[in-house]
């Protein structure tokens, strides 16, 4: 079972996230909306945020990954589809050990997915949005940010 929760006033989970880096890229998906996202997913109840990153990341694009360390814990508050949603999530950085599948599906959809320069985050449609500039910036200690998107 995930760990998340509905209420009247929205939806409020925990989930991991892959930031699949090599060669001064990052690997993402894409919706049809032309937004780009990491990998990743919902941690299930008592699974920890390591095993969960590399279950997400098997599922999703099938590839084992090395984890570098945790860079980011972010309280992320959007609205999707009408829907608000409150997320704490744990954002680590890893290695891919394969070539990632360029395609993947999600919710009975199959998405596309690429590699895309860290230099031109700013000119894409990146969720979460903070993303942009704190990867640019990232070498050092655990970073925590409030995402408002």
């Amino acid at each position: 079972m995930d760990f998340r929760t509905q209420t009247d006033q929205g939806s409020f989970g925990v989930r991991v996230s892959a930031l699949v880096i090599q060669d001064g890229k990052i690997f993402l998906a894409k919706s049809p909306k032309e937004e780009y996202y990491t990998i990743g997913g919902a941690i299930h109840v008592g699974e920890k945020t390591e095993e969960a990153l590399k279950r997400e990341v098997r599922e999703e694009i099938d590839i084992d990954v090395k984890i570098e360390k945790l860079a980011f814990v972010v309280e992320n508050l959007f609205t999707l589809e009408d829907q608000d949603f409150h997320q704490i999530e744990f954002h680590y950085l890893v290695r891919p050990l394969s070539e990632p599948n360029h395609q993947m599906e999600e919710g009975g959809q199959t998405r596309d997915c690429q590699w895309v320069a860290l230099d031109d985050l700013a000119a894409i449609n990146l969720n979460p949005a903070f993303l942009k500039e704190a990867l640019l910036k990232q070498d050092g200690p655990i970073q925590h940010f409030i995402n408002k998107d």
